[in-house]
């Protein structure tokens, strides 16, 4: 389906040749036979064949993508990928695994040193996390190519690394309320570095907009944390753990082996944790969807190309049912169906993106970034792809 489209600048002040901008997705045949067939040779090559599959599924659902009328192009590969990922596990995992085994071979499992040493890892991996989000997002950036132009991210990795673990520290300190603004923060880092081609992103902007609808889902989850644990509490007070119990006493002397209502009663008490526990995500999840909305669509109106602006349309809703649609094709397909889900997501920016202003497209060089050969193995490794 196609966004609407655009306002356009007064003629006089339009560069010659600049265009609107007009996104779309058009969904291409055949990622269920790519779905499928990742699957089965995953299992086949032990997971090691995921390198390939994720570029597979990249490039069906980025071809989708059309500026213009032209589609997107994905140009990264399986083995790029998969050298990243190699080249990070020998480097900084397979010694850091080494030099635990031998500490604790030395000193003992329950040495002070093997401890200290573990707690370093931890802060270690915790610093790495928004060093690999930025490094991954170089990498996509780099191999995204529209009309043979690329993007690129030529900025400091490090630096918003130390950003990110500072939003990371900071969120449990301030019970959260520093979100808003640290968002903000790793948002404009990462935009102000982007480009495509030669001509640079820019975002400007305060988080003082998104204070009302955070502290609304804010006060709204501490509400629900009370009514879920106000039900939770009422549930395992109505004698069902009475019940068990006396299941439990039975199993114990060995005369209800054969007793139909152990498994009726434990499966009970277990049916009740689970459903405690999605009601407490799904109003969670809901509450949120509040915020999120508003933080697209703000963080949109911020982010500025060539002189055109940009609007981004998410509702609540919109974002609940996304997620609701995604979890189904997760849980239901055993994961198989997970191409979708990524496009879906794509679908839902992409129909939701419009343009406000022209860009002068003909006047955008190639970007003269250095391409990075090693793919994104860090990401990877940590287990924070969400594409």
């Amino acid at each position: 389906m196609t966004s609407s489209l655009f306002g356009n600048p007064s003629p006089e002040k339009s560069p010659v040749g600049a265009e609107a901008v007009k996104f779309e997705y058009i969904s291409q045949s055949g990622l269920g036979a790519i779905a499928v067939s990742n699957f089965f040779l995953n299992l086949i090559t032990l997971w090691i064949y995921r390198f390939w599959a994720k570029t597979r599924v990249r490039r069906h659902i980025w071809s989708g993508v059309h500026v213009n009328g032209e589609p997107v192009e994905y140009t990264g590969t399986g083995k790029e990928l998969f050298i990243g990922f190699i080249v990070i596990v020998a480097t900084v995992f397979l010694p850091l695994a080494l030099i635990g085994l031998g500490l604790a071979a030395y000193y003992g499992s329950e040495s002070p040193v093997l401890i200290a040493f573990q707690l370093a890892i931890t802060f270690l991996l915790l610093t790495l996390y928004g060093f690999a989000i930025y490094r991954a997002r170089r990498y996509r950036l780099s191999r995204t190519v529209w009309r043979g132009i690329r993007g690129a991210l030529p900025g400091s990795a490090l630096s918003y690394s130390g950003k990110y673990f500072g939003s990371m520290l900071l969120g449990p300190i301030t019970a959260g309320w520093s979100t808003p603004a640290m968002n903000l923060i790793l948002a404009e880092h990462i935009t102000n570095d982007m480009r495509f081609g030669n001509t640079p992103f820019s975002f400007s902007g305060r988080s003082g907009p998104l204070y009302a609808r955070y502290a609304f889902c804010w006060f709204g989850t501490v509400l629900a944390y009370l009514l879920v644990g106000g039900f939770a509490i009422a549930l395992f007070n109505s004698g069902a753990f009475t019940e068990l119990q006396a299941v439990l006493d039975k199993l114990g002397d060995n005369t209800a082996a054969s007793d139909s209502r152990t498994a009726a009663y434990v499966v009970g008490i277990v049916a009740a944790v689970i459903a405690i526990y999605l009601l407490y995500v799904a109003i969670h999840s809901i509450v949120w969807s509040f915020y999120t909305a508003r933080e697209l669509n703000l963080f949109a109106q911020y982010t500025r190309f060539s002189g055109a602006g940009f609007e981004f349309h998410a509702t609540a809703w919109s974002l609940v049912t996304l997620w609701l649609g995604n979890m189904a094709l997760i849980i239901f397909t055993l994961g198989i169906a997970q191409p979708f889900v990524e496009q879906r997501v794509m679908r839902y920016f992409i129909e939701r993106l419009q343009v406000v202003g022209v860009v002068d497209f003909a006047s955008i060089q190639q970007s003269q970034a250095q391409l990075d050969k090693r793919g994104e193995g860090l990401i990877d490794a940590l287990d924070l792809d969400a594409f």
